[in-house]
């Protein structure tokens, strides 16, 4: 016998509170009678008490959810692998989508997620080098754990490392045998590199790019401390304008039979992801363990129920004390 649901144990707080609660009321109750010449039957007051508190700890044991793993089964699952590379560089504190670009990307990638179905994903953030954050999973709830963490000081300097990024993703695909080589990139764009297409062509890397920002770009603020101070300059001491880099990031997509997706303020197209990649095929197979259980949750409900209804129907009897 195990419990699924732990989470609930918070509420045996309540069976707590309904004893401390009924217990200093009977009190009070017998204080009353004592000051009016009244007596009632303590005993009765006391079952009431034992009835309602017993009732509420088989409830809470009815929301922890008391079950039994009746078989244990092996599945086929079929899905993509999938990395998304998430732009970090300074440019994407730029303000033309609202907070800012990063924090738009986040919000993407979080949606992005929920629609993914037996598909894993993993995280690569860059800007003038990259890391694998997340590695791999189909355990989506972990996921927004590692989206919150996501901000420009994960790595040091403001360029747009999106090579090495990509050369990070290949060799976890080409490690675990993948025949899919999916990327999901969420950039402003940067500076055109021919190399990055080169390498993506060579790979085999089905890239699906989102690009964040406005044509218009704006000005990158500068933070010092996490407080915002001003803007960053150029060598003249003008401020320095980021302008989404549209074509490259289409430009990739094109070469590698993906799609390119925009989003800002007015328009969020990376909402058809799911739909264009339901006709790809699932090539990667891998084997996971389904457990059954047989639950027992009506069991306590209904005693806690009986035990709560036995005190409510339990009378009390008030005499004289003459």
């Amino acid at each position: 016998m195990e419990f699924g649901n732990l989470n609930n144990l918070i509420y045996f707080i309540f069976p707590i509170l309904i004893l401390i609660v009924m217990f200093l009321g009977m009190k009070q109750k017998i204080n009353i009678l004592k000051s009016l010449k009244l007596k009632n039957k303590n005993k009765i007051s006391i079952l009431k008490i034992f009835f309602m508190t017993l009732g509420g700890v088989f409830i809470v044991i009815a929301l922890l959810s008391p079950q039994k793993e009746i078989e244990n089964e092996n599945i086929k699952v079929k899905g993509m692998n999938i990395y998304a590379l998430i732009d970090t560089s300074r440019s994407m504190l730029t303000e033309d989508v609202y907070p800012n670009r990063l924090e738009v990307s986040k919000r993407v990638l979080s949606n992005l997620i929920k629609s993914l179905k037996g598909d894993r994903i993993g995280f690569i953030p860059f800007s003038d080098s990259a890391y694998i954050q997340m590695p791999l999973t189909d355990d989506y709830n972990i996921t927004e754990n590692y989206i919150s963490a996501l901000d420009t000081n994960l790595i040091s300097g403001g360029g747009t490392e999106l090579y090495q990024a990509l050369e990070l993703a290949n060799k976890s695909f080409n490690e675990i045998g993948s025949d899919n080589k999916t990327i999901i990139l969420l950039s402003d764009g940067g500076d055109f590199d021919e190399k990055v297409l080169n390498f993506i062509k060579e790979n085999n890397i089905k890239v699906f790019s989102i690009g964040i920002g406005t044509n218009d770009g704006n000005v990158i603020p500068k933070y010092i401390d996490g407080i915002k101070k001003g803007f960053i300059k150029d060598d003249n001491g003008s401020a320095v304008i980021s302008r989404l880099n549209s074509d490259f990031l289409k430009k990739i997509s094109e070469e590698s039979d993906g799609k390119y997706y925009e989003v800002n303020n007015l328009i969020d197209t990376s909402t058809n992801f799911y739909i264009d990649t339901l006709n790809l095929e699932r090539k990667n197979e891998r084997d996971e363990k389904v457990k059954t259980y047989i639950k027992f949750y009506q069991y306590p409900l209904i005693l806690g129920l009986l035990f709560i209804l036995i005190s409510y129907f339990l009378k009390e009897v008030i005499k004289d004390e003459k």
